[in-house]
């Protein structure tokens, strides 16, 4: 799901600012080019001061202050590719919220009413409080039982995340059964109850030491020889550095709309060793749209580094995808790995700018997406689950739906002149 800036077609010009002399008439044109993708895609649209709080009289749409801060107004529709349609909107008296479900969620919760034994939180019961900003004590590590499955959950009607916030820093997935948002919901009646498949889903990946699904690491030696991809000795591969060395982490949730979610996670003080040679600030910014499943990640860094990567899980037996079309390329596993149930299937996406990508290759445990030096930078990840979305049943009709994605994101929708 791209995100798109639309022009506006306004009919009549109006001359007035007032809300009653307006015209009743407002319309926006979009296109999709003829060599972009086929689906639902979320847009923003800019309108005058004096429209505020108009909306679409038929798509799903909502105000939000964009990441400038200006007020526009978030809308969603379908256009198929080479084909353009003209969107009515309406005045705030005439605008009904019955086409607008909630559909995108984050969040981060704390553990109450206990204290701290060395490394664990120790607390009767399991009760939450959910926080806007945290900033992570120094103690927390992975099982320290004090953040709701262990650090930020987001979610769109089509899939959930959640990222480790600790030392880990990995991405897991989980899999939902239903559109509704679902995760303020998720551990609350026991610590590890997400572990098993429930009426709304699960925690379907299995992580283990790897970056999961497109989280940073940073490449332990950058001057190793980087294997090539077909050699099947795993000790010949290079070793990445997840978060063990940094002096501090802060999470600050953005938005929380209906369609959009966001939020952002600040490392100070990131190195690759003890040594702290190679100290950076970075900055990662989560975005998720409805109706996709894409998480959209930018990423700042105070210094351009040579050795930051974003890994996808390399599970043993699964199919590799690769494609590119336009500005993305992406590496992707097709194949029985999810641990809710035996054989059962879950797609995995890392999406990357071909212009921001030194290499991909594979790593000790992962895929990796080496990126060039660089203060900025951004990618995307997305999963799917076939139980869930009954059109990708195959690695073929996984590999279908990428291409079309990376149609989506290299050709996004655009004002008609």
């Amino acid at each position: 799901m791209k995100l798109s800036k639309i022009g506006l077609i306004l009919v009549p010009l109006l001359a007035s600012c007032s809300q009653e002399s307006l015209n009743s008439t407002l319309s926006v044109k979009v296109k999709n080019p003829a060599n972009g993708g086929d689906g639902k895609q979320v847009f923003e649209i800019s309108l005058p001061p004096q429209y505020s709080g108009w909306k679409l009289k038929q798509h799903p749409s909502e105000w939000i202050e964009n990441s400038e801060g200006k007020a526009v107004l978030l809308g969603a529709a379908s256009i198929a590719p080479g084909k353009s349609i003209s969107l009515e909107l309406l005045p705030p008296k005439q605008v009904s919220n019955n086409n607008v479900q909630d559909r995108a969620h984050a969040e981060l919760s704390v553990r109450m009413g206990g204290e701290w034994q060395d490394t664990a939180y120790s607390a009767e019961g399991f009760s939450f409080e959910e926080v806007t900003s945290f900033t992570s004590p120094p103690q927390l590590t992975d099982h320290s039982y004090f953040l709701r499955y262990e650090g930020p959950g987001w979610e769109s009607d089509q899939m959930g995340y959640r990222l480790y916030l600790d030392w880990r820093n990995a991405i897991d997935v989980f899999v939902k059964t239903n559109e509704s948002v679902v995760l303020p919901e998720v551990g609350q009646d026991g610590y590890d109850s997400y572990h098993n498949l429930s009426s709304w889903g699960g925690d379907a990946l299995k992580v283990g030491k790897s970056l999961g699904l497109g989280a940073l690491g940073r490449l332990a030696d950058r001057n190793q020889e980087i294997t090539t991809e077909t050699r099947s000795d795993s000790t010949s591969k290079q070793a990445v550095m997840h978060f063990q060395y940094v002096e501090n982490t802060e999470y600050q949730l953005v938005s929380n709309s209906q369609l959009r979610a966001e939020f952002k996670v600040s490392y100070e003080g990131w190195s690759s060793s003890e040594a702290k040679a190679d100290s950076i600030d970075v900055t990662t910014h989560y975005r998720i749209d409805a109706f996709d499943p894409t998480t959209h990640i930018s990423v700042s860094v105070s210094e351009p580094s040579d050795s930051i990567v974003a890994g996808l899980v390399a599970h043993d037996g699964m199919q590799v995808i690769k494609a590119e079309h336009g500005d993305w390329g992406v590496i992707a596993t097709w194949g029985a790995q999810s641990i809710l149930a035996d054989n059962d299937n879950l797609g995995l996406a890392l999406v990357y700018r071909l212009d921001q990508a030194e290499r991909v290759f594979e790593g000790e445990h992962d895929h990796l997406v080496l990126f060039k030096p660089s203060t900025a930078f951004n990618y995307k990840i997305l999963a799917v689950w076939p139980k869930r979305t009954t059109d990708i049943q195959t690695a073929k009709q996984f590999e279908d739906y990428l291409v079309n994605k990376l149609k989506m994101y290299s050709h996004p929708l655009t004002i008609i002149n």
